[in-house]
């Protein structure tokens, strides 16, 4: 099968699952230490924000393997390619779970979230070996699995974190990564390497999709601005859950993360609608639950119910959000979708760095107000963006 080939005939249930699977481990393992923040600074010696600090270093590994690997994915074979980068990610994870300083830790974290990129190559992928009829609805599916893995690697952390240790979590992680790797490997059809292309003339395209697709711009940095919002929220969980009047466990706050679940209705329920050409209804919705989350998430300290409404109104809007994006963005050129998936998701995944740098400043110098003002301003940006961007598409 070549990388350019295309199918009428419609992909399993079960082959669907399995991408979805992997999209859920691969990308899962970037937000392990989300809800560790304060068991890596306890085990480390080390203060708030420098083991704060580690979140924002992961979503810059994960944004280094977008823009530099996923890309390959137009000239590679696409099996060797993603069992590769589970390898590494494996690899360094269980290299992660040995660290005792400082270096260590960040230098690990990076290698290992821009290993764990797979997914990316997996969704355009499926995408482009699926019939047009049903492609928007499969992304919406591999979504919900690597949803799915964002959400269940918070509570798998924090339960291993509280019943073992924080080492513990990246060592068994890496363990089941590399079993993983062998099943992919198995299963996964085999593809050709491009020989139209080069790497050089890859990594040219990319330059030239960013500077005359406009619209794939708009839409990756309206993608970013949400993904930043979400980023925020989780990252600031430990913060707000660990400290009174809560006090939460790692394993408490990792099940409080099990509220991320809508995100799979979410996921699922965006692609068939997209599919069904209501893309702005999509849109509206999605950012007015994201606008609208920061009053609930305003009285997060004072109302643990208000603090989930308020987290399941911004996930929702976020997963369904970045599904129409996707499908959005895949219609530009269908020949090239790793390449305009490097260049939206690159973009995409700055928010989450973004996201997490702005949690971390934000509570040490104006609490959790100054965090929900930031999902406020973040909003605000998504709302714009995306008007101004279905007006230019619609002359």
């Amino acid at each position: 099968m070549s990388d350019s080939a295309t199918t009428t005939t419609a992909l399993s249930p079960q082959f669907i699952l399995l991408m979805a699977t992997a999209c859920g481990l691969c990308a899962g393992s970037a937000y392990f230490n989300q809800p560790l923040i304060y068991s890596i600074e306890k085990s480390l010696g080390i203060s708030t924000s420098q083991a704060g600090f580690a979140v924002v270093l992961a979503q810059i590994g994960y944004g280094l393997g977008l823009m530099l690997l996923v890309p390959l994915g137009d000239l590679l074979n696409k099996r060797k390619l993603i069992v590769s980068l589970m390898v590494f990610a494996a690899l360094s994870q269980i290299l992660l779970s040995f660290s005792s300083n400082l270096t260590m830790l960040y230098f690990f974290t990076v290698c290992a979230t821009f290993g764990a990129i797979s997914a990316q190559v997996l969704i355009p992928f499926a995408s482009s070996i699926s019939p047009p009829e049903s492609s928007a609805a499969i992304v919406g599916k591999l979504m919900s699995g690597l949803v799915m893995g964002i959400i269940l690697s918070r509570t798998f952390a924090g339960f291993v974190s509280t019943f073992w240790s924080w080492e513990g979590v990246y060592l068994s992680s890496g363990i089941i990564t590399l079993l993983f790797a062998g099943l992919m490997w198995k299963k996964l059809p085999s593809t050709t390497a491009n020989k139209n292309l080069t790497v050089v003339a890859i990594y040219r395209s990319l330059i030239q999709l960013a500077t005359t697709q406009p619209h794939l711009i708009r839409r990756a940095c309206a993608g970013a601005l949400g993904f930043a919002i979400l980023s925020l929220v989780f990252t600031s969980m430990t913060f707000v859950l660990a400290n009174p009047p809560y006090h939460f466990s790692d394993f408490q706050i990792g099940l409080f993360g099990l509220l991320g679940v809508i995100g799979i209705f979410s996921s699922s329920w965006s692609g068939k609608t997209v599919g069904k050409g209501h893309e702005n209804f999509v849109a509206m919705l999605c950012i007015s639950l994201m606008l609208f989350s920061c009053i609930p998430l305003f009285f997060a300290q004072q109302n643990i119910v208000a603090y989930a409404v308020g987290v399941l109104m911004s996930y929702f809007g976020l997963t369904a959000f970045h599904v129409l994006n996707q499908n959005l963005v895949y219609r530009i050129d269908a020949t090239a979708r790793s390449r305009i998936n490097a260049v939206y998701m690159t973009i995409y995944f700055s928010g989450a760095a973004l996201g997490s740098l702005t949690a971390v400043y934000a509570w040490q110098h104006w609490g959790w107000m100054g965090c929900v003002a930031s999902i406020l301003i973040f909003a605000v940006g998504i709302l714009l963006i995306d008007r101004y961007d279905f007006r230019q598409q619609e002359r």
